[in-house]
């Protein structure tokens, strides 16, 4: 019987593996390199109120609706812009931190607190427990809300509906006036300048509620 080759082959192909390793490993780490990190945004910062805002003339609390409707191709962690006639284009390495759905009611509730003061603004059925409060509930509707390129830069553009129903209130009782509101919002090309500007529309769209109630 023939002697197996066997024991001497396993050194070789053991180096070779070796080889192979590091030179996966090598590759990569260089690709990891040239990877550039990934940024993390958020609605976060508290805007100053804007200069023409006006207090509305509804006294009674508000309790937004814990849901926002958003597009569903805001339904991503990308900040996306709009390119060309129909497309879209992610921003390179920059993503959201919070989904858009979870971040803008929080923040659409504070804003409309800070400008109603001191008339209270709830989010969700945190109001539920005071029923001798009157109160009416808001439904708040956003159809688009993306930046567009604009000469140099960038304008952000937000459309949003809304509308009230009666939650702690007699019957029959006048509620405010359905609106709608297209708001632009210019800003600089880049992703702090695009994050900012998306926290600076919330502002805007709660200061065009409570001036339409």
């Amino acid at each position: 019987m023939k002697p197996s080759l066997t024991p001497l082959l396993q050194p070789r192909y053991r180096r070779r593996d070796a080889l192979l390793l590091l030179a996966a490993t090598a590759l990569a780490g260089c690709a990891t390199r040239d990877t550039p990190p990934r940024r993390l945004y958020a609605l976060t910062g508290t805007p100053p109120l804007p200069a023409d805002a006006k207090p509305g003339k509804d006294g009674r609390a508000w309790v937004l609706a814990s849901q926002v409707a958003l597009p569903e191709l805001l339904d991503r962690d990308e900040l996306l812009v709009a390119e060309g006639s129909a497309g879209l284009r992610p921003w390179p390495e920059a993503r959201w931190a919070e989904p858009l759905r979870d971040a803008l009611p929080r923040v659409l509730a504070e804003d409309l607190w800070r400008l109603r003061q001191p008339y209270p603004v709830t989010l969700g059925a945190k109001a539920q427990a005071d029923d001798g409060v009157e109160s009416l509930r808001l439904v708040v509707q956003v159809d688009e809300w993306l930046p567009r390129p604009e000469g140099a830069g960038l304008v952000l553009s937000l459309r949003a509906r809304w509308r009230w129903a009666p939650l702690h209130a007699p019957a029959g009782t006048a509620l405010p006036p359905a609106g709608a509101a297209e708001l632009a919002v210019p800003c600089g090309a880049q992703a702090d300048a695009l994050a900012d500007a998306y926290r600076r529309s919330v502002l805007l769209l709660a200061a065009r509620i409570v001036a339409a109630s």
